[in-house]
């Protein structure tokens, strides 16, 4: 009898182990695969798939739907090209970066990270003055390597609807803690951008080769959107340097009606399972 006993004892250890373990498994398949990610919702055989329409929204029982939902590798290298009007660097006590348009470029590296370049073209400063990076042309600023991040702006339930907001954030790629370097009025001003911004991006829970992402701000003068949902704040600080002399100050990217091109069809997966 106490040998049973005992075997029950382990047994139940083992299956309480085990559970454990299952569940720290599927927190941290979670965590990878958690909401908002890029993918492809593909059609495969009736009667074989989860998902019962091609946006990969709500899952059906299994083996019953014709559409599969597959998550973005890095191994897939899903490249995306943009372009944009306007576009303003505005920083509390200094001059006011103007640029007449803007272009982005880049590469996903998973479902939910991307490599960006980012080029702001004809930009001056509000004493005239052109603004470049080294070595480019006169007005033309170009980003060091930046990274992005999908995210959550909002995702919440109000009166049993699910309200969602999908954000693109910019920031320095490791090992660079700038993400723009230029200079104003020849060797005369000298401009470090740090930080990061987010961006809204649409559409999401379709499939498309074409995105919409936007940065604007508010009339007060903030950022539009500060941080990602849950997230800690997530802005820009820009510092002036003229000889020995610097200076810093919080500061706001607005980038206009940009258009982008996936190089195939791709989903913002924003909502369901």
């Amino acid at each position: 009898m106490r040998g049973t006993r005992i075997g029950r004892i382990c047994l139940i250890a083992s299956l309480v182990a085990g559970a454990i373990g299952a569940a720290n498994a599927s927190a941290a398949e979670y965590e990878v695969r958690g909401l908002p990610e890029l993918g492809r919702c593909v059609r495969v055989a009736e009667g074989t798939g989860v998902y019962p329409t091609g946006s990969c929204i709500t899952a059906g029982s299994p083996g019953t739907g014709s559409f599969e939902w597959t998550q973005l590798t890095a191994e897939e290298k899903r490249t995306f090209t943009g372009s944009a009007l306007e576009s303003i660097l505005t920083t509390v006590g200094h001059t006011t970066i103007h640029c007449s348009s803007a272009s982005l470029s880049g590469e996903y590296t998973g479902p939910k990270n991307a490599t960006v370049h980012l080029e702001l073209h004809g930009c001056t400063n509000s004493l005239a003055a052109q603004c470049q990076s080294e070595p480019t042309s006169k007005g033309e600023i170009k980003s060091l390597p930046l990274e992005g991040e999908l995210g959550f702006i909002k995702n919440v339930v109000k009166e049993g609807k699910t309200i969602v907001a999908t954000g693109f954030d910019l920031k320095a790629q490791s090992p660079f803690s700038d993400l723009i370097i230029f200079e104003c009025g020849g060797v005369a001003e000298s401009v470090r951008v740090d930080g990061s911004v987010i961006g809204r991006i649409k559409p999401f829970d379709r499939m498309t080769t074409v995105s919409n992402l936007v940065y604007t701000r508010t009339k007060s003068g903030k950022q539009a959107i500060e941080k990602f949902q849950g997230g800690v704040k997530d802005t820009l600080t820009t510092t002036f340097m003229s000889g020995l002399e610097s200076s810093s100050g919080a500061s706001t990217l607005t980038i206009k009606s940009e258009t982008g091109h996936y190089s195939t069809l791709l989903e913002i997966k924003a909502k369901g399972n």
